[in-house]
C-alpha cells in the first residue's frame, strides 16, 4: 500500500512540474551545419604580405543555432509569442552572444503579428528565400552584400508588424527607432539619428512566391560617437520562386542599392559608395532523396567606378536523410573584375577569408545539416 501511494504522489508531483510548461507551449530547436571546405583566395604573395595567399583547409560552423520558442493563447482570438535564438559555434566550441539571432517577443492574431526585438528584416527575407545556397558556399550574401555592400541585417531595437494575408498577398512591416547598441547605460537614444525602416509586399499561391522589399539604413550620426555612420542608404529587391513540378523550383532575384557616403570621426567623407545592380538565378532538382543545385549571381559596377563587378557561380549535390539530415558537397566560384573583391565563402558562414582586388575566390565543401 505504501509503495502505491508512494508511486500516486510520484507521478502527481511529476503531472503538476510538466502542466505549466506544456500549456506555455515551450519548445526547442535549432539547426546544427557543419562543413569541411577547400578555399583559395587566388592571391599569390607571401604571408604577411597585403595579398596573402589564404589556401586550405578548414572546418566551419554555419548559421548553427539553439532556439527557444513560446506561445500561448491568453483570450480568445489573441496569443502571446517569445523566441530566443543564439548562434553555435560547433568549430569553436563555443556560442555567441545569447540572442544573437532573431529574438523578439510580441502579440498576434486575427490582426496579425507584432513583434519587438531584433530579427531579420522583410528586405533580407527576399534574399533568404530565393538563395539556392543559403549558409553555405556560394550563399547569395557573397554578392548581394558583399565589398561595400550591406543589406542582409537584422535591426536593433525593432518594432515590426505584418499583415493578415488577404487572397495570397500580406505586407511586412519593420522599423527601428536606434539600429545601434544603446550602450551600458541603457539611455535611450531619442534623436533618432539611427533610424532605419524595410517593408515588403508578398504574395504566395499555387508554388509562386514574389516579394518586392525596400529598405533604408540609419543616417547621421550614431549617438556613442562623432561618426557620420551611413548617409541615406536606400536599396530595392524583387524575389520570385516558382515551383514548376514537386521535383523542379526556380529562383530568381534583383537588387539596386542607391548611393551613399561614410564619414570619418572629423564628419569628413571617408568613402561615397555609388549605386549598384545585382542579379541573381538559380533551380533546384530533386531525385528521390538526391537534390540537385546551381546558382548564378551577378554584381554590376559601381557607378562612376569601372572594373568594380564580380560574377559568381555555385553547384551542389544534396543527400537528404528525411527531413532532420542533410549531407551535400558544393563548389563556388567567385570572378573578380580589378577593382573588386567579392567573396565566395561569406555569408552565413563563420570561416571566412580575406579576398583581394582583382583576385579569384574559389572553394570545395562537404557538409552536414541536422535540424532538430
Amino acid at each position: 500500500m505504501k509503495k502505491k501511494l508512494l508511486a500516486l504522489s510520484i507521478g502527481a508531483a511529476l503531472t503538476a512540474a510538466t502542466v505549466p510548461a506544456m500549456s506555455a507551449e515551450l519548445k526547442i530547436s535549432g539547426r546544427a551545419h557543419v562543413s569541411v571546405d577547400h578555399i583559395d583566395n587566388g592571391a599569390s604573395g607571401a604571408r604577411g604580405a597585403a595579398d596573402a595567399k589564404r589556401s586550405g583547409l578548414t572546418a566551419s560552423s554555419n548559421s548553427s543555432r539553439l532556439r527557444i520558442s513560446g506561445s500561448k493563447e491568453v483570450t480568445e482570438g489573441l496569443t502571446a509569442i517569445m523566441q530566443l535564438e543564439s548562434m553555435i559555434r560547433f568549430d569553436q566550441g563555443e556560442g555567441g552572444t545569447f540572442g544573437s539571432r532573431d529574438t523578439f517577443a510580441g502579440l498576434k492574431g486575427d490582426f496579425g503579428t507584432v513583434r519587438i526585438g531584433y530579427f531579420d528584416t522583410p528586405l533580407k527575407k527576399v534574399r533568404s528565400f530565393t538563395d539556392m545556397f543559403g549558409d553555405r558556399i556560394g550563399d547569395a550574401r557573397n554578392i548581394t552584400s558583399g565589398d561595400n555592400l550591406s543589406f542582409d541585417n537584422r535591426f536593433k531595437n525593432s518594432i515590426g508588424y505584418t499583415t493578415p494575408n488577404f487572397n495570397g498577398f500580406n505586407f511586412d512591416l519593420q522599423y527601428s527607432a536606434t539600429n545601434e547598441d544603446n550602450g551600458s547605460g541603457r539611455d535611450a537614444n531619442l534623436d533618432n539619428g539611427r533610424e532605419a525602416f524595410s517593408a515588403a509586399l508578398n504574395y504566395r499561391a499555387d508554388g509562386l512566391r514574389m516579394s518586392a522589399a525596400v529598405e533604408s539604413l540609419g543616417q547621421g550620426y550614431a549617438s556613442n560617437t562623432a561618426t557620420k555612420q551611413n548617409d541615406d542608404a536606400v536599396a530595392y529587391r524583387l524575389g520570385l520562386t516558382y515551383d514548376f513540378t514537386k521535383e523542379l523550383k526556380v529562383a530568381a532575384f534583383y537588387q539596386n542599392s542607391n548611393k551613399r557616403k561614410t564619414y570619418n570621426a572629423d564628419r569628413t567623407v571617408n568613402n561615397e559608395i555609388g549605386s549598384r545592380d545585382v542579379f541573381g538565378v538559380g533551380a533546384s532538382y530533386r531525385m528521390g532523396d538526391y537534390v540537385v543545385r546551381g546558382q548564378y549571381y551577378n554584381a554590376s559596377n559601381e557607378s562612376d567606378t569601372k572594373k568594380t563587378g564580380a560574377d559568381m557561380f555555385a553547384v551542389g549535390l544534396d543527400r537528404r536523410f528525411g527531413r532532420d539530415l542533410t549531407l551535400y558537397g558544393a563548389y563556388a566560384m567567385t570572378n573578380n573584375q580589378d577593382n573588386a573583391k567579392f567573396s565566395a565563402v561569406g555569408g552565413g558562414r563563420d570561416t571566412r577569408i580575406t579576398t583581394v582586388n582583382g583576385k579569384d575566390v574559389s572553394a570545395f565543401s562537404l557538409g552536414l545539416i541536422y535540424n532538430f
